[in-house]
């Protein structure tokens, strides 16, 4: 028997902390993404005014190294680092319930690291253990009191599971709606102002994810209502302001209300600027954007999206100046746009999204060699997340069709096929996020230009099972 499977307290193992929620479960997008992306944070939270101390964060972190996502290479020092940094900022929680909901997953996650990665031969760490569990005992112990503080303890715990939740992609996002929802009920004037906003940017990227780009969505009032209760928490909130200025743009008759609101904002760390730069793309206020990021050269520890912006940015003016048939803008707004992405990707090289746009860029400027083998890299890269796989599949596929100048042969059946194939392994073992979703349109686009595809050269076998294949699943 293993030193850290002794039958008489293995009580611990039912404590709640991230190694029994699942996490892994229904996960739709990739490990590193999700790894780069709380790095980032961790980075440049000393420039940033947090509101809230960095324990979600931290706790989240340790525990990804020693995760059961796939492509984690468990790195158990590294994440006893993670947790025991945790464990210093917990110490500077104000409120005693919530320093007690930290501490409690705090112990049970080092409790199941330690778990994980004994070997049978780490005799020296059984004090630590010891150590360990008599924290989480005494912590777990208010946890299970009778009355208002058990209720606030478990409460915060949700909220911690939230945090993690939040980050894990579309198929979790309702389970985090539900729990910070839930914590906010019970802790009633003791609600945060990043909760209201999380729960806020949760509303919203459901809503956009079931009902695709259009102006306005069915949630956008609750999604405004949650960014408004979390400025009115926390004024200072530079981030919720400009969530919110985001949110009321996309309404037609709310524009101008929405430009007074970003002019308020602060735009001294990079989070913020690159949120208000976004506000005037969005706007098609081009000049303004610009300005604003180039505000950001001035300040140090540059980040991969605030280049991003940049390339984004002269994407947009590389298709206006197309349109206008000015070769020589098109031509350097390309090259501005390639630049940025480059400069992007040397902090964040394995941002799925940047990637996807360096390939079609290649693409656009007829380096169709260069733009092939980077959207193969990106399928083999990104293969393990099958949401990235399928996005990636069809970019590729769509690229194979530019390419054939719009005609569809056996190469580019072959990709869409794959599209197909890889939708279908999901929706048979996840479900559909939703009945209009971008995924479900890769799906339906792929299916269509197929079935045509078929019927025209008289494959109807090949169409009949296209069509048996995913009618099976939905379509």
């Amino acid at each position: 028997m293993a030193m850290y499977e002794d039958s008489n307290d293995d009580w611990w193992g039912s404590v709640p902390c991230h190694f029994i929620w699942d996490l892994e479960k229904k996960v739709t997008v990739n490990f590193q993404t999700v790894k780069t992306n709380l790095d980032s944070k961790l980075e440049t939270r000393k420039n940033v005014d947090w509101a809230d101390s960095a324990c979600d964060l931290l706790l989240f972190r340790g525990y990804l190294e020693v995760s059961d996502f796939v492509g984690v290479q468990r790195d158990f020092q590294k994440a006893e680092q993670f947790f025991q940094e945790a464990d210093r900022e917990v110490m500077k929680t104000k409120d005693e319930l919530e320093r007690n909901a930290y501490v409690t997953v705090a112990a049970a996650n080092r409790l199941w690291a330690l778990r994980k990665g004994s070997t049978g031969q780490d005799e020296g760490r059984l004090d630590e253990r010891a150590s360990i569990l008599k924290v989480l005992e005494d912590s777990w112990k208010k946890c299970q009191d009778d009355g208002e503080s058990r209720a606030k303890i478990n409460a915060y715990i949700d909220t911690i599971a939230a945090f993690a939740m939040s980050r894990l992609g579309v198929l979790k996002y309702k389970e985090a709606e539900r729990r910070y929802r839930h914590a906010m009920k019970v802790l009633g004037k003791s609600v945060k102002s990043s909760w209201c906003q999380s729960l806020g940017m949760l509303i919203g990227r459901q809503s956009k994810h079931t009902s695709g780009p259009v102006p306005q969505y069915s949630e956008i009032e609750n999604e405004v209502r949650f960014y408004k209760k979390a400025l009115k928490i926390d004024p200072d909130n530079q981030s919720a302001r400009c969530d919110l200025a985001l949110a009321l743009g996309r309404i037609p008759d709310r524009v101008q209300e929405a430009k007074t609101i970003i002019q308020q904002v602060d735009q001294k760390y990079f989070e913020i600027l690159v949120k208000k730069a976004r506000f005037f793309r969005m706007q098609k206020e081009y000049k303004k954007c610009l300005e604003v990021l180039r505000e950001g050269k001035k300040l140090s520890s540059k980040t991969a999206n605030f280049y991003h912006q940049f390339a984004v940015v002269y994407n947009d003016l590389s298709k206006i100046a197309h349109q206008e048939e000015d070769t020589e803008k098109h031509e350097l707004y390309s090259r501005k746009e390639a630049h940025y992405l480059d400069k992007s990707l040397e902090i964040d090289p394995m941002n799925m999204s940047v990637l996807l746009e360096k390939a079609f860029s290649y693409s656009t400027r007829g380096l169709f060699q260069e733009a092939e083998n980077l959207y193969l890299h990106i399928i083999k890269e990104f293969g393990s997340s099958p949401f990235d796989l399928l996005t990636a599949q069809y970019r590729y596929a769509r690229f194979i069709l530019h390419r054939n100048r719009q005609r569809m042969d056996e190469t580019s059946a072959r990709a869409f096929e794959n599209v197909i194939e890889t939708a279908c392994s999901i929706l048979s073992t996840m479900g559909s996020p939703g009945d209009n979703t971008a995924d479900n349109r890769f799906v339906l686009d792929s299916k269509e230009r197929l079935e045509q595809y078929y019927q025209t050269n008289g494959e109807g076998q090949k169409l009949r099972d296209l069509q048996n294949r995913t009618s099976s699943v939905g379509f």
